[in-house]
């Protein structure tokens, strides 16, 4: 595709006509000698991706892969990891990233769900014999599975997201809203067994850019980042929330970033840079970014946005129906980014999944059910209240996390912050907050002034500041692994303590 293509519709319309593939080998016949993917380690140019992936594509065919057959990719933050995923795509199959990093259980529950019987490893790719396989090898068809996608896992068991190549394309069909072109440098951060991924990949590729991928032992180091993104020239990249805050630090002019993507988590407390800031809002039952808001001043908490365009988007009350303007409420999706459901549960499918009953338009006839609360403010911009997995009865009233957090973050200078309920012997859920911060913070101190902003009911009994927050595989604050205390069942005391 050519940068220069303005998104008029005539452009668009080809994101819902073809598939990844047959719009990369454009791509790649435009750019061949330009360098599409590179590591710390080594670089691969358009052509030279374009042909090892219609030979491995070959190779996969020939060895009986099937359409809709789940592959499994093991071989790490390298180039030919991406060869991989754009050969499996090519031979009609569909992908499932690996990451060595998951725990064992993960790793295993995909084994036994997927029950893929091809892994592509680091090992293999390297036995083969490659070659340069210059005849365009193509199997992709629009409506046929191209990845899985496993849920973090942060409330319930993690799921299995199938995503057609439908999906795919019409999530990257709005990269215009971010303006990236042939001449960015996108930083591969997330894993790529992350929904991120999928979108960082396909569309920089898309248009002509170089994927940088960031090898695994930076990932956690904020200056070993910073380093590579100054060594690499990087120019767009997606951090979650806290290392984005880590990176506000660092007022380096040799950074070259235009552009950095932050998400997956509430954002908070940023400060305006020489680069543009983005809050994205994403799922991976929609692939990827669904909504946008560009960050122009330091403020405890962002809107998540607008939708993309592609999108339609309803606000429903408790009985499903719409909520009044204003007024917070459960954000249903509809569009061509709707996933086809998780794999092998149709339970789930059935409970997160339905008929669309506000339209009848083609491309729109189901929604997704985020569990995500929301509200739209008077600018046009949506924000995010709260997960509906986190609202609680407490003392018979109804209590958002999301919105003692916002408190919390409101009255001290508490960088993350995470409130849980947990109930008691006796039945009672008693409320919890657990904060991080730079400095020393007086709990009963905090209470004293969340009382004066918030009801009662929704002050935390107990107050925990920790050096660090748990995260699971996918970068997440990790709201399992925070405990109850074990005074949970005196409360007197756990309010004298804490």
């Amino acid at each position: 595709m050519n940068s220069d293509l303005k998104m008029c519709s005539e452009a668009k319309q080809m994101f819902f006509e073809n598939t990844f593939c047959q719009i990369f080998h454009k791509t790649a016949m435009e750019y061949p000698d330009k360098i599409a993917v590179e590591s710390e380690s080594r670089s691969i140019s358009y052509k030279e991706l374009d042909e090892y992936s219609n030979f491995l594509a070959s190779l996969l065919v020939g060895q009986g892969v099937q359409r809709e057959e789940i592959v499994a990719i093991r071989s790490g933050r390298e180039p030919e990891t991406v060869i991989g995923i754009l050969a499996v795509l090519k031979a009609g199959a569909a992908y499932i990233y690996i990451d060595e990093s998951y725990p064992e259980v993960r790793r295993e529950l995909m084994q036994q769900e997927c029950q893929f019987r091809i892994t592509l490893t680091k090992e293999y790719l390297d036995s083969l014999a490659w070659e340069r396989k210059t005849k365009f090898f193509d199997r992709s068809r629009r409506e046929d599975l191209a990845v899985m996608i496993y849920t973090s896992g942060s409330t319930s068991t993690p799921k299995g997201v199938m995503l057609e190549h439908r999906n795919i394309m019409a999530s990257i069909s709005n990269l215009d809203r971010l303006a990236l072109d042939r001449d960015d440098k996108f930083c591969a951060f997330a894993s790529f067994g992350f929904v991120a991924s999928v979108y960082d990949v396909f569309s920089t590729l898309l248009v002509g850019g170089t994927l940088v991928i960031m090898p695994e032992y930076r990932r956690r180091n904020i200056g070993l980042i910073t380093e590579f993104y100054k060594e690499k020239k990087v120019t767009v990249t997606f951090l979650p929330p806290h290392m984005a805050m880590k990176l506000m630090q660092y007022d380096d002019p040799s950074l070259k970033l235009r552009l950095l993507l932050v998400g997956s988590e509430p954002v908070r407390n940023l400060q305006p840079k020489n680069y543009r800031i983005i809050n994205t809002y994403a799922a991976s039952e929609m692939c990827g970014v669904i909504t946008v808001y560009e960050i122009a001043s330091s403020e405890k908490t962002y809107p998540i946005g607008t939708l993309n365009p592609t999108i339609k988007g309803y606000i429903v009350d408790e009985k499903g129906n719409l909520a009044e303007p204003g007024e917070e409420g459960e954000l249903w999706l509809s569009g061509p980014q709707v996933c086809r459901g998780y794999y092998k549960r149709p339970d789930a499918t059935g409970a997160q999944f339905m008929k669309n009953p506000f339209s009848i338009e083609k491309g729109y006839e189901r929604v997704f059910k985020t569990r995500d609360i929301v509200c739209l403010m008077d600018d046009g911009n949506l924000k995010y209240i709260s997960r509906k997995d986190n609202m609680f009865k407490i003392r018979g009233f109804r209590v958002e996390a999301g919105a003692v957090e916002a408190a919390i973050l409101k009255c001290s200078p508490v960088k993350e912050v995470v409130v849980k309920a947990f109930e008691d012997d006796g039945g009672c859920n008693i409320l919890c907050g657990y904060f991080a911060a730079d400095e020393k913070i007086d709990v009963k101190e905090l209470k004293s002034r969340l009382k004066n902003i918030i009801p009662y009911y929704m002050v935390p009994t107990a107050l925990f500041q920790v050096e660090r927050f748990p995260r699971n595989a996918n970068n997440k604050i990790d709201r399992q692994a925070l405990k109850a205390p074990a005074e949970l069942n005196d409360h007197k005391r756990l309010e004298e303590l804490y």
